[in-house]
C-alpha cells in the first residue's frame, strides 16, 4: 500500500490554527491511503510532544526538518521513506526549491504537494518575473502542485514566484461548524472566566503575538474608545500571548482607563465557548495575512468582523459580514467598532450573514474533500481507490 508523508514546517503540538490543520491533513490522508498504518506525520522537532487531540491510532511520527541541509539528517529521512514505501508527500509551506525535496525524490517519493499558508513572493513583473518562471521550470525536484488559501495568496505564487497557474489550486480554510456556532441565548462564559462585567460587549482577537498581527493597533483602538469616547461598555479580550509577551504592549495603555478594559488571556483550549460570549471580532494585521482561520471561527459563531484591508482578509470578510479599515489605522478601526457596538441590529445582521457564509463555504468537510480531489488528480498513479467512507479522525 502506498504511504503518505504529511510534514509540517512547525514544531509538534503547535496549537491554534496549525493544530486544526493537523486534523484536516490527517483526515485527507486517511481518505487517500485508507488506514493509519500508511499515514506518516513529521515535524522539525517533537520536543513539545504530540498534540493531545490527535488520535492514538496515529503512531508513525518522526522528526523531519524540511529546511535542513544536513546530509545525515536527510539521509535518515530518506531511509525511512524507502522502508515505508512512501510515494506521496504533502508538505506545509514548501517552496519551489529545497534540498530535502531531492532526497525525498531519490528515496521514492513520486509526488509532492505543497499547502501554502504564507506568501510565496512579492509580486513581480517583466524580466524579473520571466526569470522566476525559468527558475521554476528548471527546478527538477519542486512540488508537483501548490494549494493556496486564497486568490490573493495564489497570485504571490503565479505572479511573484513564477509558478504556472495550472500547477496551483485554491482551497479555502475550513472549520468544524458544530464546535463553532452561535449561542442559543445570552452567554456570559467568557465574562465569568476572565472577570469581565456582564454588561460589557467583548471585542475578541486570537492569534500569535507577531508584529504583523497588529496587536498594538488593537490596544490603541481600545485606549481610544475608553479614553476619548468615554466608553465603559466595551472590553477587549486578546488571546495568544505566552511567556510574558503581553508586557510589550503595557506601555500603550498603562495608567489609562483602558487598563480595566483589556485582558490578555494567553493560550486557551476553550475558544469555541469563549467566542459565544463575544460581540465583535477584530483582526488588525499589518503584515501579510493569508486567510486566517480565526476569521472563519468568529464568523461561524455569529460575530461580525472588523479587519484591516489586506488581500487575504478582503476575501475572508465581505461587506455583508464586516468592515475593512486602512492597515494600521487604529482610529479607523475604532470607528468601525463603534458602529457595531452601538447598532445591535447591524451587529446581528452581519453576524447572521457571516454564519451563513461560513456554513456554505468554509466547512472542514468541504476543505478535506477539495484537497482530496486535488491530490488524487495529481497523484492518481500511486493512490488506491477512494476511501471517503473511512471513519474520520475526530478533533476536540
Amino acid at each position: 500500500m502506498t504511504g503518505i508523508l504529511v510534514f509540517f514546517h512547525c514544531e509538534s503540538n503547535p496549537g491554534y490554527a496549525a493544530a486544526s490543520h493537523e486534523h484536516t491533513f490527517l483526515n485527507m490522508a486517511l481518505r487517500l491511503v485508507g488506514n493509519y498504518q500508511d499515514v506518516h506525520f513529521a515535524y522539525p522537532t517533537l520536543k513539545d510532544g504530540m498534540s493531545p487531540t490527535l488520535p492514538k491510532e496515529l503512531t508513525n511520527v518522526i522528526e523531519f526538518d524540511a529546511e535542513s541541509r544536513s546530509h545525515r539528517h536527510l539521509s535518515e529521512v530518506a531511509e525511512y521513506i524507502r522502508k515505508h514505501d512512501i510515494k506521496l508527500a504533502f508538505g506545509f509551506d514548501q517552496p519551489v526549491r529545497r534540498l530535502s525535496h531531492k532526497y525525498m525524490r531519490k528515496a521514492g517519493v513520486r509526488h509532492i504537494v505543497s499547502y501554502i499558508g504564507a506568501p510565496s513572493s512579492s509580486i513581480n513583473s517583466g524580466l524579473k518575473l520571466a526569470l522566476k518562471k525559468v527558475d521554476v521550470a528548471l527546478a527538477r525536484s519542486k512540488p508537483d502542485h501548490f494549494i493556496y488559501q486564497s486568490e490573493d495568496m495564489r497570485r504571490t505564487g503565479t505572479h511573484g514566484r513564477g509558478i504556472p497557474i495550472e500547477d496551483t489550486s485554491i482551497v479555502r480554510t475550513g472549520i468544524d461548524m458544530e464546535r463553532f456556532s452561535p449561542p442559543a441565548g445570552k452567554d456570559h462564559y467568557a465574562h465569568d472566566v476572565f472577570g469581565i462585567d456582564h454588561n460589557a460587549k467583548i471585542v475578541f482577537f486570537s492569534g500569535h503575538m507577531e508584529n504583523r498581527k497588529g496587536v498594538d493597533v488593537i490596544v490603541k483602538s481600545a485606549v481610544h474608545l475608553v479614553e476619548e469616547q468615554k466608553r465603559s461598555d466595551v472590553h477587549f479580550l486578546i488571546l495568544g500571548n505566552k511567556d510574558g509577551q503581553e508586557k510589550a504592549f503595557l506601555p500603550l495603555y498603562e495608567g489609562t482607563g483602558a487598563e480595566k478594559h483589556i485582558t490578555f488571556g494567553g493560550y486557551r483550549s476553550d475558544v469555541p465557548q469563549i467566542l459565544k460570549s463575544c460581540s465583535v471580532g477584530l483582526i488588525a494585521s499589518t503584515g501579510w495575512d493569508s486567510f486566517p482561520m480565526s476569521s472563519i471561527e468568529m464568523a461561524a459563531t455569529g460575530l461580525p468582523l472588523v479587519v484591516s484591508d489586506l488581500p487575504g482578509l478582503r476575501e475572508a470578510v465581505r461587506p455583508e459580514t464586516g468592515f475593512h479599515y486602512p492597515v494600521g489605522d487604529h482610529l479607523a478601526a475604532a470607528t468601525c467598532l463603534t458602529r457595531l457596538l452601538d447598532d445591535d441590529l447591524l451587529r446581528e445582521r452581519m453576524g447572521r450573514a457571516g454564519r451563513q457564509r461560513a456554513m456554505r463555504d468554509f466547512s472542514r468537510e468541504r476543505q478535506i474533500k477539495e484537497m482530496e480531489t486535488i491530490v488524487r488528480r495529481v497523484a492518481w498513479d500511486v493512490l488506491p481507490e477512494s476511501n471517503s467512507t473511512l471513519r474520520p479522525a475526530a478533533s476536540s
